[in-house]
Protein backbone atom coordinates (compact mmCIF):
# COMPACT_ATOMS: atom_id res chain seq x y z
CA UNK A 1 0.00 0.00 0.00
CA UNK A 2 2.50 2.47 0.52
CA UNK A 3 3.83 2.06 -2.72
CA UNK A 4 1.16 3.75 -3.79
CA UNK A 5 -0.28 7.38 -4.18
CA UNK A 6 -1.62 8.74 -1.16
CA UNK A 7 -4.78 10.09 -3.06
CA UNK A 8 -5.54 6.39 -4.13
CA UNK A 9 -5.04 5.18 -0.88
CA UNK A 10 -7.14 7.14 0.85
CA UNK A 11 -10.25 6.50 -1.85
CA UNK A 12 -9.13 2.60 -1.54
CA UNK A 13 -9.18 2.85 2.62
CA UNK A 14 -12.54 4.84 2.46
CA UNK A 15 -14.09 2.15 -0.90
CA UNK A 16 -13.07 -1.02 1.65
CA UNK A 17 -14.56 0.51 5.33
CA UNK A 18 -17.64 1.87 3.25
CA UNK A 19 -18.07 -1.80 1.50
CA UNK A 20 -17.91 -3.60 4.84
CA UNK A 21 -20.08 -1.34 6.57
CA UNK A 22 -22.87 -1.66 3.87
CA UNK A 23 -22.20 -5.29 3.45
CA UNK A 24 -22.71 -5.89 7.48
CA UNK A 25 -25.59 -3.21 7.47
CA UNK A 26 -27.56 -4.89 3.76
CA UNK A 27 -26.62 -8.34 5.95
CA UNK A 28 -28.34 -7.09 9.23
CA UNK A 29 -31.24 -6.04 7.58
CA UNK A 30 -31.72 -9.10 4.93
CA UNK A 31 -31.37 -11.19 8.36
CA UNK A 32 -33.95 -9.29 9.93
CA UNK A 33 -36.63 -8.84 7.37
CA UNK A 34 -36.19 -12.96 6.36
CA UNK A 35 -36.65 -13.37 10.12
CA UNK A 36 -39.77 -10.76 10.43
CA UNK A 37 -41.31 -12.81 7.28
CA UNK A 38 -41.02 -16.08 8.68
CA UNK A 39 -42.84 -14.44 11.84
CA UNK A 40 -45.34 -13.42 9.71
CA UNK A 41 -45.86 -17.19 8.49
CA UNK A 42 -46.07 -18.17 11.55
CA UNK A 43 -48.22 -16.34 13.11
CA UNK A 44 -50.36 -16.88 9.97
CA UNK A 45 -50.14 -20.50 10.64
CA UNK A 46 -50.73 -20.02 13.85
CA UNK A 47 -53.89 -18.50 13.70
CA UNK A 48 -55.51 -20.68 10.99
CA UNK A 49 -54.77 -23.64 13.93
CA UNK A 50 -56.82 -21.35 16.22
CA UNK A 51 -59.58 -19.99 14.18
CA UNK A 52 -60.93 -23.46 13.34
CA UNK A 53 -61.15 -25.64 16.35
CA UNK A 54 -62.53 -28.64 14.14
CA UNK A 55 -59.05 -29.55 12.95
CA UNK A 56 -57.93 -31.81 16.08
CA UNK A 57 -58.96 -35.26 16.82
CA UNK A 58 -60.95 -35.68 13.29
CA UNK A 59 -63.72 -33.28 14.36
CA UNK A 60 -63.73 -31.57 10.73
CA UNK A 61 -64.07 -32.41 7.30
CA UNK A 62 -60.66 -32.04 5.97
CA UNK A 63 -61.33 -31.65 2.43
CA UNK A 64 -63.94 -28.91 3.15
CA UNK A 65 -61.39 -27.32 5.69
CA UNK A 66 -58.62 -27.27 2.83
CA UNK A 67 -61.24 -25.67 0.57
CA UNK A 68 -62.09 -23.08 3.03
CA UNK A 69 -58.02 -22.36 3.51
CA UNK A 70 -57.94 -22.03 -0.53
CA UNK A 71 -60.58 -19.50 -0.49
CA UNK A 72 -58.74 -17.61 2.07
CA UNK A 73 -55.55 -17.74 0.18
CA UNK A 74 -56.74 -17.35 -3.00
CA UNK A 75 -57.10 -19.98 -6.53
CA UNK A 76 -53.94 -19.31 -7.50
CA UNK A 77 -51.99 -20.46 -4.06
CA UNK A 78 -54.08 -23.34 -3.39
CA UNK A 79 -51.00 -25.27 -3.73
CA UNK A 80 -48.75 -23.53 -1.35
CA UNK A 81 -50.28 -24.92 1.29
CA UNK A 82 -50.11 -28.18 2.59
CA UNK A 83 -51.64 -29.95 5.45
CA UNK A 84 -51.00 -33.49 7.71
CA UNK A 85 -53.45 -34.79 10.39
CA UNK A 86 -52.02 -38.05 12.60
CA UNK A 87 -53.67 -38.66 15.37
CA UNK A 88 -52.32 -39.59 19.44
CA UNK A 89 -51.71 -43.50 17.72
CA UNK A 90 -49.43 -41.93 14.99
CA UNK A 91 -51.90 -43.10 12.08
CA UNK A 92 -52.62 -40.63 9.68
CA UNK A 93 -55.62 -38.93 9.71
CA UNK A 94 -55.36 -36.70 6.36
CA UNK A 95 -52.63 -35.85 3.68
CA UNK A 96 -53.36 -32.70 1.57
CA UNK A 97 -52.98 -33.85 -1.89
CA UNK A 98 -50.07 -31.24 -2.90
CA UNK A 99 -48.05 -33.02 -0.39
CA UNK A 100 -44.14 -33.08 -1.58
CA UNK A 101 -43.64 -36.21 -2.38
CA UNK A 102 -40.16 -36.06 -1.36
CA UNK A 103 -41.21 -35.29 2.16
CA UNK A 104 -42.09 -38.16 3.85
CA UNK A 105 -44.65 -37.87 6.99
CA UNK A 106 -43.32 -40.11 8.87
CA UNK A 107 -40.02 -38.66 9.10
CA UNK A 108 -41.03 -35.23 10.62
CA UNK A 109 -40.47 -34.75 13.94
CA UNK A 110 -43.67 -34.38 15.98
CA UNK A 111 -42.36 -33.77 19.61
CA UNK A 112 -43.81 -31.34 21.30
CA UNK A 113 -43.17 -29.57 24.79
CA UNK A 114 -46.46 -29.11 27.17
CA UNK A 115 -47.88 -25.94 27.16
CA UNK A 116 -47.99 -25.04 31.20
CA UNK A 117 -50.23 -22.06 30.52
CA UNK A 118 -53.81 -24.53 29.45
CA UNK A 119 -56.47 -24.96 31.78
CA UNK A 120 -55.07 -21.89 33.89
CA UNK A 121 -58.03 -19.62 35.38
CA UNK A 122 -56.54 -16.59 33.69
CA UNK A 123 -56.07 -18.54 30.59
CA UNK A 124 -59.35 -20.14 30.18
CA UNK A 125 -60.80 -16.33 31.16
CA UNK A 126 -59.07 -14.98 27.82
CA UNK A 127 -59.57 -17.64 25.84
CA UNK A 128 -63.31 -18.06 27.02
CA UNK A 129 -63.64 -14.30 26.05
CA UNK A 130 -61.59 -14.60 22.75
CA UNK A 131 -64.27 -17.33 21.62
CA UNK A 132 -67.58 -15.72 22.52
CA UNK A 133 -66.08 -12.69 20.70
CA UNK A 134 -65.54 -14.53 17.66
CA UNK A 135 -62.26 -14.20 17.67
CA UNK A 136 -59.37 -16.47 17.58
CA UNK A 137 -56.19 -16.87 19.80
CA UNK A 138 -53.93 -14.08 17.47
CA UNK A 139 -56.86 -11.83 18.24
CA UNK A 140 -58.98 -11.34 15.36
CA UNK A 141 -61.74 -12.74 13.63
CA UNK A 142 -60.43 -15.47 11.34
CA UNK A 143 -61.83 -16.26 7.84
CA UNK A 144 -64.60 -17.92 7.70
CA UNK A 145 -65.44 -18.29 11.58
CA UNK A 146 -68.52 -19.59 12.65
CA UNK A 147 -70.36 -21.15 15.13
CA UNK A 148 -71.06 -24.80 13.72
CA UNK A 149 -73.86 -26.46 15.44
CA UNK A 150 -73.86 -29.58 13.19
CA UNK A 151 -70.05 -30.20 13.47
CA UNK A 152 -68.91 -33.56 15.23
CA UNK A 153 -67.68 -31.81 18.42
CA UNK A 154 -66.74 -33.32 21.56
CA UNK A 155 -67.77 -32.49 24.67
CA UNK A 156 -65.58 -29.60 25.94
CA UNK A 157 -62.77 -30.31 28.19
CA UNK A 158 -59.27 -29.12 29.48
CA UNK A 159 -58.30 -27.02 26.58
CA UNK A 160 -61.73 -26.20 25.22
CA UNK A 161 -63.78 -23.23 26.23
CA UNK A 162 -68.12 -23.29 26.45
CA UNK A 163 -70.26 -24.78 23.86
CA UNK A 164 -71.95 -22.37 21.72
CA UNK A 165 -74.15 -24.07 19.27
CA UNK A 166 -72.58 -27.40 19.65
CA UNK A 167 -69.08 -26.70 18.86
CA UNK A 168 -66.60 -26.65 21.49
CA UNK A 169 -63.67 -23.99 20.87
CA UNK A 170 -59.84 -24.17 21.72
CA UNK A 171 -59.12 -21.94 23.79
CA UNK A 172 -55.12 -23.26 23.84
CA UNK A 173 -53.12 -26.29 22.29
CA UNK A 174 -51.90 -27.92 25.02
CA UNK A 175 -48.52 -28.30 23.32
CA UNK A 176 -46.27 -25.55 22.72
CA UNK A 177 -46.26 -24.99 18.72
CA UNK A 178 -42.82 -25.29 16.73
CA UNK A 179 -41.60 -24.11 12.93
CA UNK A 180 -39.40 -24.98 11.39
CA UNK A 181 -38.26 -24.30 7.82
CA UNK A 182 -38.08 -28.01 4.87
CA UNK A 183 -36.41 -27.76 1.90
CA UNK A 184 -37.79 -30.35 -0.45
CA UNK A 185 -36.71 -30.88 -4.39
CA UNK A 186 -38.85 -28.15 -6.13
CA UNK A 187 -39.85 -25.69 -3.48
CA UNK A 188 -39.25 -24.82 0.35
CA UNK A 189 -41.51 -24.83 2.88
CA UNK A 190 -42.75 -23.61 6.18
CA UNK A 191 -43.93 -25.98 8.39
CA UNK A 192 -46.19 -25.45 11.82
CA UNK A 193 -45.90 -28.17 14.01
CA UNK A 194 -48.94 -28.01 16.56
CA UNK A 195 -50.95 -30.26 18.92
CA UNK A 196 -53.43 -30.96 21.46
CA UNK A 197 -53.02 -33.74 24.17
CA UNK A 198 -51.77 -36.76 21.48
CA UNK A 199 -52.94 -35.14 18.30
CA UNK A 200 -50.73 -33.26 16.14
CA UNK A 201 -51.55 -31.13 12.89
CA UNK A 202 -48.65 -30.21 10.43
CA UNK A 203 -49.50 -27.14 8.53
CA UNK A 204 -46.75 -25.82 5.73
CA UNK A 205 -47.17 -22.33 3.23
CA UNK A 206 -44.82 -22.41 0.61
CA UNK A 207 -41.89 -19.93 1.29
CA UNK A 208 -40.62 -19.98 -2.62
CA UNK A 209 -42.19 -16.48 -3.05
CA UNK A 210 -40.46 -15.18 -0.17
CA UNK A 211 -37.00 -16.17 -1.20
CA UNK A 212 -37.52 -14.88 -4.57
CA UNK A 213 -38.44 -11.70 -3.11
CA UNK A 214 -35.44 -11.61 -0.38
CA UNK A 215 -33.19 -13.07 -3.88
CA UNK A 216 -33.98 -9.77 -5.83
CA UNK A 217 -33.59 -7.41 -2.58
CA UNK A 218 -30.05 -9.23 -2.13
CA UNK A 219 -29.40 -9.11 -6.46
CA UNK A 220 -30.60 -5.55 -6.31
CA UNK A 221 -28.23 -4.46 -3.63
CA UNK A 222 -24.97 -6.48 -4.87
CA UNK A 223 -25.53 -4.66 -8.06
CA UNK A 224 -25.90 -1.39 -6.11
CA UNK A 225 -22.95 -1.79 -4.07
CA UNK A 226 -20.18 -1.78 -6.33
CA UNK A 227 -21.93 1.18 -7.83
CA UNK A 228 -21.96 2.77 -4.29
CA UNK A 229 -18.51 1.48 -3.54
CA UNK A 230 -16.85 3.58 -6.63
CA UNK A 231 -18.77 6.62 -6.01
CA UNK A 232 -17.54 6.56 -2.08
CA UNK A 233 -13.79 5.51 -3.70
CA UNK A 234 -14.58 8.88 -5.89
CA UNK A 235 -15.51 11.09 -2.98
CA UNK A 236 -12.86 9.97 -1.25
CA UNK A 237 -10.04 10.76 -4.10
CA UNK A 238 -11.76 13.88 -4.82
CA UNK A 239 -11.76 14.78 -0.85
CA UNK A 240 -7.96 13.45 -0.61
CA UNK A 241 -7.26 15.80 -3.13
CA UNK A 242 -8.95 19.08 -2.22
CA UNK A 243 -6.98 18.08 1.30
CA UNK A 244 -3.87 17.69 -0.03
CA UNK A 245 -3.95 20.62 -2.52
CA UNK A 246 -2.04 23.48 0.03
CA UNK A 247 0.54 20.55 0.00
CA UNK A 248 1.30 20.40 -3.34
CA UNK A 249 1.40 24.28 -3.77
CA UNK A 250 4.10 23.43 -0.72
CA UNK A 251 5.90 20.50 -2.84
CA UNK A 252 6.75 22.86 -6.02
CA UNK A 253 7.54 25.97 -3.81
CA UNK A 254 9.92 23.73 -2.35
CA UNK A 255 11.12 22.14 -5.66
CA UNK A 256 12.17 25.50 -6.44
CA UNK A 257 13.87 26.76 -3.47
CA UNK A 258 17.68 26.85 -4.91
CA UNK A 259 20.84 28.61 -3.92
CA UNK A 260 19.39 31.66 -6.42
CA UNK A 261 15.52 31.10 -5.32
CA UNK A 262 15.65 31.94 -1.84
CA UNK A 263 13.65 34.07 -2.30
CA UNK A 264 10.40 31.98 -2.91
CA UNK A 265 7.44 31.69 -0.49
CA UNK A 266 4.57 29.80 0.01
CA UNK A 267 1.28 31.61 -0.46
CA UNK A 268 -0.52 31.90 2.66
CA UNK A 269 -3.49 29.27 2.71
CA UNK A 270 -7.01 29.99 4.72
CA UNK A 271 -8.88 26.68 3.98
CA UNK A 272 -7.22 24.62 7.30
CA UNK A 273 -5.61 26.35 10.70
CA UNK A 274 -2.84 23.55 10.47
CA UNK A 275 -1.94 24.17 6.77
CA UNK A 276 -1.83 27.45 7.92
CA UNK A 277 0.22 27.43 10.22
CA UNK A 278 2.66 24.75 8.92
CA UNK A 279 2.99 27.54 5.91
CA UNK A 280 3.65 30.02 8.26
CA UNK A 281 6.39 28.17 10.30
CA UNK A 282 8.56 27.06 6.68
CA UNK A 283 8.23 30.67 4.81
CA UNK A 284 10.02 31.43 8.32
CA UNK A 285 12.55 28.39 7.80
CA UNK A 286 13.17 30.30 4.63
CA UNK A 287 13.30 33.73 5.65
CA UNK A 288 15.57 32.74 8.07
CA UNK A 289 18.17 30.38 5.15
CA UNK A 290 17.65 33.28 2.88
CA UNK A 291 19.11 35.81 5.48
CA UNK A 292 21.94 33.34 6.55
CA UNK A 293 22.91 32.61 2.81
CA UNK A 294 23.14 36.42 1.78
CA UNK A 295 25.55 36.82 4.99
CA UNK A 296 27.53 33.51 4.15
CA UNK A 297 27.89 34.56 0.53
CA UNK A 298 28.46 38.75 1.14
CA UNK A 299 31.09 37.25 3.65
CA UNK A 300 33.51 35.17 1.24
CA UNK A 301 32.67 37.63 -1.70
CA UNK A 302 34.24 40.36 0.61
CA UNK A 303 36.67 38.04 1.96
CA UNK A 304 37.59 37.50 -1.74
CA UNK A 305 38.08 41.08 -2.79
CA UNK A 306 39.30 42.07 0.22
CA UNK A 307 42.80 39.65 0.22
CA UNK A 308 43.37 40.37 -3.65
CA UNK A 309 45.03 43.39 -2.99
CA UNK A 310 47.72 42.51 0.08
CA UNK A 311 48.12 39.39 -1.75
CA UNK A 312 49.17 41.23 -5.28
CA UNK A 313 51.12 43.36 -2.95
CA UNK A 314 52.99 40.79 -1.65
CA UNK A 315 53.87 39.05 -5.35
CA UNK A 316 55.07 42.19 -6.21
CA UNK A 317 57.27 42.26 -3.32
CA UNK A 318 58.47 38.89 -3.47
CA UNK A 319 59.14 38.80 -7.59
CA UNK A 320 60.87 41.71 -6.80
CA UNK A 321 62.92 39.94 -3.84
CA UNK A 322 63.43 37.09 -5.88
CA UNK A 323 65.28 39.06 -8.71
CA UNK A 324 67.70 40.84 -6.14
CA UNK A 325 68.45 37.26 -4.10
CA UNK A 326 71.78 36.02 -5.35
CA UNK A 327 71.25 33.27 -7.76
CA UNK A 328 70.99 29.56 -6.46
CA UNK A 329 71.21 31.43 -2.93
CA UNK A 330 69.13 29.28 -0.10
CA UNK A 331 67.51 33.50 -0.56
CA UNK A 332 66.07 32.88 -4.06
CA UNK A 333 64.80 29.42 -2.94
CA UNK A 334 62.49 30.64 -0.36
CA UNK A 335 61.36 33.79 -2.18
CA UNK A 336 60.54 31.29 -5.27
CA UNK A 337 58.48 29.17 -2.68
CA UNK A 338 56.70 31.84 -1.12
CA UNK A 339 55.98 33.59 -4.96
CA UNK A 340 54.27 29.83 -5.74
CA UNK A 341 52.32 29.81 -2.05
CA UNK A 342 50.88 33.33 -3.06
CA UNK A 343 50.23 32.78 -6.61
CA UNK A 344 48.09 29.70 -5.50
CA UNK A 345 46.42 31.71 -2.56
CA UNK A 346 45.35 34.28 -5.55
CA UNK A 347 43.93 31.32 -7.80
CA UNK A 348 42.00 30.13 -4.90
CA UNK A 349 40.95 33.96 -3.82
CA UNK A 350 39.70 34.58 -7.45
CA UNK A 351 37.89 30.71 -7.45
CA UNK A 352 36.09 31.86 -4.27
CA UNK A 353 35.24 35.21 -5.42
CA UNK A 354 33.54 33.48 -8.29
CA UNK A 355 31.83 31.34 -6.47
CA UNK A 356 30.46 33.71 -4.21
CA UNK A 357 29.28 35.52 -7.60
CA UNK A 358 27.57 32.21 -9.11
CA UNK A 359 25.87 31.73 -5.57
CA UNK A 360 24.24 34.81 -5.10
CA UNK A 361 23.53 34.51 -9.26
CA UNK A 362 25.21 37.55 -10.05
CA UNK A 363 28.58 36.01 -12.07
CA UNK A 364 29.24 38.80 -15.56
CA UNK A 365 29.25 37.05 -18.55
CA UNK A 366 30.97 39.02 -21.22
CA UNK A 367 29.45 36.87 -24.16
CA UNK A 368 30.74 37.07 -27.53
CA UNK A 369 30.51 34.25 -30.37
CA UNK A 370 33.65 31.58 -30.08
CA UNK A 371 34.75 29.57 -32.42
CA UNK A 372 35.00 26.82 -30.04
CA UNK A 373 36.47 24.32 -32.39
CA UNK A 374 39.16 25.96 -33.25
CA UNK A 375 39.57 27.76 -29.24
CA UNK A 376 39.77 23.99 -28.63
CA UNK A 377 42.24 22.73 -30.44
CA UNK A 378 44.63 25.83 -28.77
CA UNK A 379 43.55 24.65 -25.53
CA UNK A 380 44.70 20.76 -26.60
CA UNK A 381 48.11 22.16 -27.95
CA UNK A 382 49.07 23.28 -25.02
CA UNK A 383 48.20 19.83 -23.14
CA UNK A 384 49.90 18.23 -25.40
CA UNK A 385 52.87 19.92 -24.31
CA UNK A 386 52.22 18.50 -20.89
CA UNK A 387 51.29 15.13 -21.80
CA UNK A 388 54.43 14.35 -23.68
CA UNK A 389 56.49 14.69 -19.96
CA UNK A 390 54.39 11.65 -18.51
CA UNK A 391 53.98 9.40 -22.02
CA UNK A 392 50.32 9.90 -22.40
CA UNK A 393 48.76 10.02 -25.59
CA UNK A 394 46.34 12.73 -26.33
CA UNK A 395 43.73 12.33 -29.34
CA UNK A 396 40.64 14.50 -30.19
CA UNK A 397 37.48 13.96 -32.12
CA UNK A 398 35.87 17.34 -33.05
CA UNK A 399 33.56 18.44 -35.56
CA UNK A 400 34.89 21.43 -37.71
CA UNK A 401 33.04 24.77 -37.28
CA UNK A 402 30.99 24.56 -34.19
CA UNK A 403 30.46 27.67 -32.45
CA UNK A 404 28.22 28.84 -29.27
CA UNK A 405 28.24 32.39 -27.60
CA UNK A 406 29.65 32.72 -24.37
CA UNK A 407 32.18 34.12 -21.69
CA UNK A 408 35.61 32.40 -23.29
CA UNK A 409 37.90 33.75 -20.25
CA UNK A 410 35.55 31.82 -17.83
CA UNK A 411 34.45 28.81 -20.50
CA UNK A 412 38.29 27.95 -21.11
CA UNK A 413 38.85 28.18 -17.15
CA UNK A 414 36.19 25.39 -17.20
CA UNK A 415 37.72 23.13 -20.25
CA UNK A 416 41.20 23.94 -18.89
CA UNK A 417 39.65 22.28 -15.21
CA UNK A 418 38.50 19.31 -17.12
CA UNK A 419 41.91 18.83 -18.97
CA UNK A 420 44.00 19.36 -16.28
CA UNK A 421 42.64 16.83 -14.14
CA UNK A 422 42.52 14.35 -17.65
CA UNK A 423 45.98 15.07 -16.98
CA UNK A 424 46.63 15.36 -13.36
CA UNK A 425 44.77 12.09 -11.91
CA UNK A 426 45.89 10.05 -15.26
CA UNK A 427 49.15 6.90 -15.08
CA UNK A 428 52.23 7.11 -16.98
CA UNK A 429 51.55 5.76 -20.61
CA UNK A 430 47.70 6.63 -20.27
CA UNK A 431 45.95 8.19 -22.65
CA UNK A 432 43.05 11.03 -22.81
CA UNK A 433 40.55 11.12 -25.24
CA UNK A 434 38.36 14.45 -26.20
CA UNK A 435 34.97 14.30 -28.15
CA UNK A 436 33.09 17.46 -29.32
CA UNK A 437 29.89 16.94 -31.13
CA UNK A 438 26.65 18.79 -31.58
CA UNK A 439 23.25 17.58 -31.25
CA UNK A 440 19.38 18.92 -29.83
CA UNK A 441 20.82 22.56 -30.14
CA UNK A 442 23.57 21.61 -27.09
CA UNK A 443 27.21 21.48 -27.85
CA UNK A 444 28.64 18.53 -25.78
CA UNK A 445 32.33 18.36 -24.68
CA UNK A 446 33.59 14.93 -23.81
CA UNK A 447 36.87 14.26 -21.82
CA UNK A 448 38.06 10.93 -21.20
CA UNK A 449 41.51 9.35 -19.64
CA UNK A 450 43.31 6.34 -17.98
CA UNK A 451 43.75 5.93 -14.45
CA UNK A 452 42.56 4.30 -11.76
CA UNK A 453 39.01 5.74 -11.21
CA UNK A 454 37.26 7.54 -8.64
CA UNK A 455 35.97 5.19 -6.04
CA UNK A 456 31.74 5.06 -5.70
CA UNK A 457 31.82 6.29 -2.39
CA UNK A 458 33.36 9.62 -3.47
CA UNK A 459 31.66 9.97 -6.46
CA UNK A 460 28.16 11.70 -5.57
CA UNK A 461 30.62 14.20 -3.26
CA UNK A 462 32.86 14.97 -6.64
CA UNK A 463 31.61 18.52 -7.16
CA UNK A 464 31.73 19.51 -3.03
CA UNK A 465 33.72 22.30 -2.52
CA UNK A 466 37.46 21.38 -1.16
CA UNK A 467 36.18 17.94 -1.45
CA UNK A 468 39.12 15.23 -2.69
CA UNK A 469 39.43 11.84 -2.67
CA UNK A 470 41.59 9.91 -0.37
CA UNK A 471 43.49 7.75 -2.87
CA UNK A 472 44.29 11.89 -4.17
CA UNK A 473 45.36 12.95 -0.93
CA UNK A 474 47.39 10.23 -0.31
CA UNK A 475 49.35 10.66 -3.98
CA UNK A 476 50.00 14.63 -2.61
CA UNK A 477 48.94 15.90 -6.19
CA UNK A 478 48.30 19.58 -6.26
CA UNK A 479 45.24 21.06 -5.89
CA UNK A 480 42.22 22.42 -3.01
CA UNK A 481 39.14 20.92 -4.42
CA UNK A 482 37.94 24.04 -6.18
CA UNK A 483 38.19 23.16 -9.74
CA UNK A 484 35.60 21.13 -10.49
CA UNK A 485 33.08 23.18 -8.21
CA UNK A 486 33.70 26.16 -10.28
CA UNK A 487 33.74 24.58 -13.46
CA UNK A 488 30.15 23.10 -12.72
CA UNK A 489 29.07 26.87 -11.79
CA UNK A 490 30.58 28.89 -14.66
CA UNK A 491 28.99 25.93 -17.09
CA UNK A 492 25.33 26.28 -15.37
CA UNK A 493 26.02 30.02 -15.48
CA UNK A 494 26.02 29.14 -19.42
CA UNK A 495 22.44 27.30 -19.31
CA UNK A 496 24.89 23.87 -19.44
CA UNK A 497 25.66 21.64 -16.69
CA UNK A 498 28.92 19.38 -15.83
CA UNK A 499 28.51 15.89 -14.97
CA UNK A 500 30.35 12.81 -14.29
CA UNK A 501 29.32 10.38 -17.37
CA UNK A 502 31.36 7.22 -15.44
CA UNK A 503 34.17 5.72 -13.13
CA UNK A 504 35.75 3.01 -12.85
CA UNK A 505 39.12 1.33 -12.81
CA UNK A 506 40.89 2.49 -16.30
CA UNK A 507 38.38 5.18 -17.63
CA UNK A 508 36.90 8.18 -16.33
CA UNK A 509 34.86 10.75 -18.27
CA UNK A 510 33.08 13.90 -17.92
CA UNK A 511 30.36 15.40 -20.06
CA UNK A 512 30.41 19.35 -20.62
CA UNK A 513 26.93 20.37 -21.92
CA UNK A 514 26.63 24.27 -22.99
CA UNK A 515 23.93 25.36 -25.34
CA UNK A 516 23.93 26.61 -29.34
CA UNK A 517 24.17 30.38 -29.05
CA UNK A 518 20.82 29.54 -26.84
CA UNK A 519 22.28 32.38 -24.42
CA UNK A 520 20.36 35.98 -24.84
CA UNK A 521 23.20 38.76 -25.82
CA UNK A 522 22.03 40.85 -23.10
CA UNK A 523 22.42 37.74 -19.96
CA UNK A 524 24.70 39.12 -17.41
CA UNK A 525 23.63 36.85 -14.52
CA UNK A 526 22.78 32.77 -13.97
CA UNK A 527 19.38 31.84 -14.10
Amino acid sequence: MKHFPFRFRIALLSAVISGAVLLSFGGTAWYLIYRERLGALDREIRGLAFRHPGWMGGRANYERLVSVIEMVFGEDRKEQLILLVKDENGQTRYVSPHWPKDLNPDSLDLDLQDNPNVGSPAQDSRASSNAFSGRGAAGRRGPGWRANADSDAPPAGPGYGRQRGGAALPLAFSKIPRFETVKTAESTWRLGILGHDGDRMVLGLNIVEIQAELDRMRNAFLIVLPLALLAIGCGGWWISGHAIRPLRTITRVAESVTARGLDQRIPASDEDPEIARLVLVLNGMMDRLEASFHQATRFSADASHELKTPLAVMQGELENALQSAAAGSAEQQVFANLLEETQRLKAITRSLLLLAQADAGQLPLALEPIHLSAALSELIEDIETLADDSGIKVSVHAEPDLRVRADWSLLRQAVLNLLHNALRYNEPNGWITVRLAAHDGQVELEVCNSGPGIPPADQPRLFDRFFRTDAVRSRHVDGVGLGLSLAREIVRAHHGNLTLKESQPGRTSFTLTVPDGAIPEDHQVAS
